[in-house]
């Protein structure tokens, strides 16, 4: 049993974070998110239903199959030119232009491309692509329950010379949702973006998209929010590209969590011509699927195995606890479905914990499971994943009681594992951290939010660690997203607080996907696609080194009115900077590894009910100083949070 009682330490409040705009702004690219429309949402067609309540004022209606502008993904592409940005859309593209468009059936998915460029005073905006300066639908499909395409996801592929769309769809006359998957060439001197002209599926079969996954009436696939099966291919050489992914099916079928490993080969080099698209194996990891929303990762020296982690369980909330496994990517190894023997360990990391709250014992399950590797930067710049992971779960309370969804998150756990073929250590054991009371996670509610790799620092000095995307679960209106910087500190195994940051855009991730999805009010959700790139622009008059972008749909700042839905923006988040940047704006600081501060002495592991400690926050580790080695980039509020170093395995 622990107690969820934290000390608090004061420390430097940060600055205020400058104002976003939905256009390219003049500001300089230090210590601020800045945000850039992508596709603004129409004020005049396809409006969402609507009703007056009995104070006079119209609120959003809850309507069965109506839909909404969500779910939107992005990848950098591997110069940095460009940012192909997909999301399911319901209103018009290129409203007022020739290339004026509504979605068939009611929902599709659309594709922009945005490109790089530098700012009047150097920094790096994006715009829309000079040859490809549309929007576009790229499915049109005609779905049960018009699930014509839901969950895209942007992937690499070739070497970066082209980009994959992942999406589910349903078609009609079917009892499950499908996986599948398009290739698309980027944008030319002198042509638009374009899908490969031609996609073969495993037989040799030409279709307009390749299936990928799935399972006799079980709906596939769902999986992480944020940074999601992107950019984290286990081979990649020779026209020929194989990723990893997470497939969690939910149904009446198998009911089970998948790992599914793909391989697309195209022709053609710069401009493919031909792609094939074929799964290569699936094995299914959990089999109590119900919200597993796993991830599989690749990393370090060996990558012959994948690592997964999810929540299992058949009930909401999912009381089965966080799970991690090891999958044999070789290619001697089991092809085709349900290969098992491809599994090279599973185990439970957490499961139920009772935690004492304002002197009251209480249970709680382990769910929510998120992970992200930490990443290296290597002398070109770019970031390689190491075979460390950084997880998280929640601890939650509750459940689905009385035909309502409940429970409550009052604490999340984190720890650094290293992993192998043969299973994994902890290089930092699992921590829990009080949300209620936690500087660094002070409003961060545990659910719905996006996960992504980051670096951050200055020069080569640099710690690795994520950052965490919240947005509003009423609307977004007025409200932007929130950013929470987590590094890690490797010298001292420390989860340090880098603060909490606006990202200059809205993230509707739940109200206009609730209300205007299938079996409204009772599910749905949005999500948020996310990536770390090194900036292409980088010098005297862009001195970051690295940015977060993220793509988020919610409430333009003019659209007052509830029946206009959500626009799409990318927001890009400074992670990391060059050795001679000033001090960033945005609350920053300068409090990096090897600078000329004196060391701190180490304080001594105070009492968790004593006041007392230092800057930065620990997790799993003692607290440090903010000289050598202590708290680095302090981003944000400087609040300090110590713990004393636990360590437990699941029960």
């Amino acid at each position: 049993m622990k107690k969820l009682t934290t000390t608090l330490f004061a420390g430097a409040l940060a600055a205020t974070l400058l104002p976003g705009s939905a256009d390219a702004q003049l500001s300089k690219d230090l210590g601020s998110a800045t945000a850039f429309e992508v596709i603004l949402a129409s004020t005049t067609q396809d409006l969402a239903p609507t009703r007056t309540y009995e104070d006079g004022i119209r609120r959003l209606r809850k309507t069965d199959e109506e839909f909404t502008n969500e779910q939107a993904s992005l990848k950098v592409s591997a110069d940095g030119k460009f940012i192909a940005v997909a999301a399911m859309w319901t209103g018009v593209l290129n409203e007022g232009t020739a290339r004026e468009a509504r979605p068939v059936n009611r929902m599709q998915c659309a594709l922009t491309i945005m490109e790089t460029y530098a700012g009047a005073d150097g920094s790096l905006a994006l715009r829309k692509a000079t040859t490809s300066a549309y929007s576009m639908f790229i499915t049109d499909n005609n779905g049960n329950e018009y699930r014509n395409c839901n969950k895209p996801e942007v992937l690499l592929v070739n070497g970066g010379k082209q980009f994959a769309v992942e999406f589910n769809y349903q078609p009609n006359g079917t009892n499950d949702t499908r996986r599948y998957m398009k290739v698309f060439n980027w944008p030319t001197a002198t042509g638009e973006v374009a899908v490969v002209p031609v996609l073969k599926n495993a037989n040799g079969q030409t279709q307009k998209q390749i299936q990928v996954m799935a399972k006799n009436n079980d709906d596939c696939s769902m999986h992480q929010s944020g940074a999601g099966q992107n950019g984290l291919a286990y081979y990649d050489a020779g026209g020929t590209t194989r990723y990893a992914s997470w497939d969690g099916c939910n149904g009446n079928g198998r009911d089970d969590g998948w790992f599914r490993a793909t391989e697309i080969t195209c022709l053609g080099g710069d401009i493919a011509t031909e792609c094939t698209i074929r799964r290569l194996f699936d094995l299914s990891l959990a089999q109590r699927e119900e919200r597993s929303r796993g991830r599989c990762t690749v990393g370090g020296a060996d990558k012959s195995f994948a690592v997964c982690t999810w929540t299992e369980g058949n009930n909401q909330p999912q009381r089965e606890g966080t799970w991690i496994a090891a999958v044999d990517l070789s290619t001697t190894g089991q092809n085709g479905e349900n290969a098992q023997n491809r599994l090279l360990w599973k185990d439970r990391l957490n499961y139920r914990q009772t935690l004492q709250v304002n002197g009251e014992d209480r249970e709680y399950y382990a769910m929510r499971a998120q992970h992200g590797r930490i990443m290296t930067k290597q002398a070109d710049g770019s970031l390689v994943a190491t075979d460390e992971i950084i997880f998280q779960d929640t601890l939650n309370r509750g459940g689905n009681n009385n035909d309502k969804k409940g429970g409550r998150s009052d604490a999340i756990d984190f720890a650094v594992l290293k992993t192998t073929r043969e299973g994994y250590t902890f290089t930092m054991p699992m921590s829990t951290i009080n949300l209620g009371t936690s500087p660094m996670l002070l409003g961060l509610d545990g659910t719905h939010i996006s996960m992504t790799e980051a670096v951050f620092g200055k020069g080569d000095t640099l710690i690795p660690g994520f950052t965490q995307l919240q947005g509003s679960q009423t609307g977004g209106l007025q409200q932007d997203a929130d950013i929470r910087t987590i590094g890690y500190d490797p010298a001292t195994k420390t989860i340090l607080n880098l603060g909490q940051h606006n990202a200059a855009a809205s993230y509707d991730r739940h109200l206009y996907s609730n209300y205007l999805g299938n079996n409204p009010g009772n599910q749905g959700r949005n999500f948020a696609g996310a990536d770390t790139f090194k900036n292409p622009l980088v010098g005297p008059n862009s001195q970051v080194t690295h940015y977060t972008a993220y793509a988020v749909t919610g409430k333009a700042p003019m659209h007052t009115d509830s029946q206009i839905k959500p626009s799409l923006y990318i927001s890009l988040f400074p992670v990391a900077f060059t050795a001679d940047a000033p001090d960033p704006q945005g609350g920053y600081n300068d409090n990096v590894p090897g600078d000329d501060q004196p060391d701190d002495p180490a304080p001594e592991e105070p009492d968790p009910l004593t006041p007392g400690g230092s800057d930065g926050f620990a997790s799993g580790g003692c607290s440090t100083g903010a000289g050598n080695g202590g708290g680095l980039l302090g981003l944000g509020l400087a609040l300090a949070l110590t713990l004393r170093r636990r360590s437990r395995k699941a029960e």
